[in-house]
């Protein structure tokens, strides 16, 4: 042999059964054409991996028919930071009487022996290997003659004459014969600190070897020369033949369910990805299975199909958002964050904003003073219609209980005019006029006095006005109690009061902003943070069906990442629909949440449908668990529950087509880079409200006058008026 063998990484998949070793090995044994194969079980410090030598120009041929017929199988490149290493001990080891072969019945007991021993505590630089070479093929045979005894010596044979088998050894010798197998040759290799460690782990591989010979036989060692196992050289002579079912007692392959040391445990699997993805810089993780370490990242267009993350709090869905929002705000994209907890934001200010980006940054934070403003009635140039559709569905989701037809009657009549009047008069309302056109019998004749020409309008509020002083309060006290309680609260008013805020958030994907949401549920409750986030996941999907003016939005990808998804997606359209727009927009939406059960029945089959790259954590709940599992036909609920903590199963595209589940670790966190302060500041003189001053109602004084002759904006809504007390 000439030319030098090539080393492979066999990923051998679990559970497995000495069946599934069978059949491939089963398939070489009976082909005459099967060319020289070296397969080896390794241990260092690091575990235990198993290798494939074969000729070059043999590699194809073998890893298809090894891989077709042991499915999941994966045969890798042997890594260059764990290259197959030298071993400085070798012996061959024989098997007497030859004919007697191996106990295939004994293969998983002997499988765990052989892992034990070579999972010896080994120390640095140690390394243990065993190394079966399978040659010329031999076909099965019967005998035309009864089998003489193999464990007869020959001054019996010379004295007695010929001795028969026993009919139980006779029966099994015949019955390995008429097996196809394989010309073989079975080598142990150790590297150890000492003569004594190397002799005491040489006869640990010894006795695990010998759990697999029958009760006549015995093994005998023969000390080689080290080079013969290192190249994988075949022996001049063949003194082993086995037979496919004998190959799993020497392979050192997991057999069975139970786990064993060295080795990947059964559940969770670590799956690798059947397509491998390209992307490099949008990573997610690294796979798990070890030895690996391949990236598995989504690029900017494959985000398009958007994705979900699922698992609990502490799982680690906070890292991978970290390492995707870092490289999108690198590559100058625009990008929107909405956090319900607040440490995610902080998180992404202190690690994952270089110093070039520091303008691009607009950080909402209702706590503080300085909190840039944020109108969603400042309707400038769209149909003021559709802006309270939007509106409307937030109000309705967050105010849920309590809602009816009469609520949401003063709350579309209310929101269409301050809409419609304040674009007319090209000064916005604010949401915190809504109390006030309820209340305020002044400003309110002075507002709807505008749209005296809108017959639906001016109807409403005629039946309104007419109405007593304590007919209206019975009218308006579910409205006004939850306006109250939420929209006049400091912080929200701060945030809500702006009527003209220093930044428009519609522009988030012209401008390539990055928009951080930072919505802390314990100081300002999750009925408030509910509310804000709702709003701005509205005002972010109006901005999405503005991208519908641009050219090739899509070659600028703009993302939407929420977290905890169910508090805030709120729009007028289903929101299966949205996604899919989304993607024609070049909007990617990235969404997190904790739990299945959290999730609306259409929410979750719009979110299952539509979003391909899932990411999936450990789950608790056996009903999510399972669920997941029907989405993942190579997994089972018990690998999702066995996910330790920072791993997860993930599911990208590449290249617009799906790459199959993998299990992978997921990256620490970013470094921080002491920019955080200074982030912080840039963005309150950039866009930041004036305090008290920049959150005001608007007053009657300041209602500029209006030509009556303005025509009314925005299509016609058929509202019949209705009084008396709500439901």
């Amino acid at each position: 042999m000439t030319a030098r063998l090539i080393f492979s990484h066999l990923h051998v998949p679990r559970p497995l059964c000495v069946e599934d070793i069978v059949r491939p090995f089963g398939r070489l044994a009976a082909d005459p054409n099967t060319p020289l194969v070296v397969l080896e079980c390794r241990a260092d410090q690091r575990g235990t991996r198993h290798l494939l030598g074969v000729l070059p120009e043999h590699i194809r041929w073998i890893h298809r028919t090894l891989c077709d017929l042991l499915p999941g199988l994966t045969i890798l490149p042997v890594g260059v930071e764990r290259p197959r290493a030298d071993v400085t001990t070798a012996a061959e080891i024989a098997v007497r009487p030859a004919l007697l072969g191996l106990l295939g019945v004994a293969a998983e007991d002997t499988s765990a022996a052989l892992l034990s021993a070579l999972n010896a505590r080994l120390l640095a630089n140690e390394e243990l290997a065993v190394q079966v070479l399978l040659g010329p093929t031999l076909a099965g045979r019967s005998l035309r003659s009864r089998v003489s005894d193999p464990g007869s010596s020959l001054w019996r044979a010379l004295s007695q004459g010929r001795q028969l088998a026993p009919p139980a050894i006779a029966k099994q010798i015949e019955g390995r014969l008429s097996l196809n197998g394989f010309r073989a040759i079975l080598r142990i290799g150790i590297t150890a600190t000492t003569p004594e460690r190397a002799k005491r782990l040489g006869s640990g591989l010894m006795g695990a070897l010998a759990s697999a010979k029958p009760p006549d036989a015995s093994l005998l060692a023969k000390r080689i020369r080290p080079a013969v196992i290192n190249e994988g050289r075949p022996p001049m002579r063949w003194p082993l033949r086995l037979t496919a079912a004998e190959l799993p007692c020497v392979l050192g392959w997991p057999i069975g369910t139970r786990d064993l040391p060295g080795v990947a445990p059964v559940h969770p699997k670590l799956l690798l990805p059947r397509r491998m993805p390209t992307e490099e810089k949008r990573i997610i993780g690294y796979t798990a299975l070890p030895g690996t370490n391949i990236p598995i990242g989504v690029s900017a267009q494959d985000s398009l199909m958007h994705q979900v993350l699922l698992g609990p709090t502490g799982s680690g869905k906070s890292t991978v958002l970290l390492a995707q929002i870092k490289a999108d705000i690198e590559a100058g994209r625009s990008l929107l964050l909405i956090d319900p907890k607040k440490q995610l934001v902080n998180d992404v200010v202190e690690r994952c904003i270089p110093v070039g980006e520091l303008g691009r940054v607009v950080i909402v934070d209702p706590e503080d003073p300085q909190v840039p403003g944020f109108n969603p009635l400042d309707v400038g140039d769209r149909d003021p219609d559709v802006v309270v559709d939007g509106l409307l569905a937030v109000f309705r989701a967050v105010f849920a209980d309590g809602w009816g037809p009469r609520t949401e009657d003063v709350f579309l009549a209310s929101l269409l005019t301050l809409g419609r009047v304040g674009q007319r008069r090209k000064e916005p309302f604010t949401l915190l006029d809504l109390p006030k056109l309820l209340t305020d019998e002044r400003f309110r004749r002075l507002v709807i006095g505008k749209v005296s020409d809108d017959e639906v309008l001016e109807g409403f509020w005629a039946a309104y006005n007419e109405l007593s002083p304590a007919a209206q309060a019975a009218m308006i006290a579910a409205p006004m109690n939850k306006l109250r309680r939420y929209l006049l609260r400091p912080s929200v008013a701060r945030l809500l009061g702006q009527a003209r805020p220093q930044y428009r958030f519609r522009d988030i994907f012209r401008d390539n902003k990055v928009v951080l949401i930072a919505l802390n549920e314990g100081l300002i409750g999750p009925i408030t943070a509910q509310l804000i986030g709702s709003l701005f996941v509205s005002e972010t999907w109006m901005a999405t069906l503005e991208r519908a003016a641009e050219d090739l939005p899509m070659d600028r990808p703009g993302f939407v990442v929420v977290d905890e998804c169910q508090n805030f997606v709120h729009l007028p359209t289903s929101f299966g629909d949205a996604l899919s727009q989304s993607r024609s927009y070049g909007v990617a939406w990235v969404l997190a949440h904790q739990s299945r059960k959290q999730m609306p029945a259409e929410l979750l089959e719009s979110i299952d449908s539509n979003a391909r790259t899932k990411v999936i954590f450990r789950l608790e709940s056996a009903k999510d668990a399972a669920d997941i599992a029907r989405l993942a036909p190579e997994l089972d609920a018990t690998d999702i529950q066995m996910l330790p903590k920072h791993h997860a199963y993930v599911r990208v595209v590449t290249g617009g087509e799906s790459s199959g589940w993998t299990a992978i670790t997921t990256l620490p966190p970013p470094p921080k880079t002491g920019l955080a302060d200074q982030i912080r500041q840039r963005s309150r003189e950039l866009y930041g409200g004036k305090g008290r001053a920049a959150a005001k109602p608007t007053t009657s004084a300041s209602m500029a006058p209006l030509d009556q002759a303005d025509a009314p904006v925005g299509r016609k809504r058929r509202m019949k008026p209705t009084g008396g007390e709500l439901p």
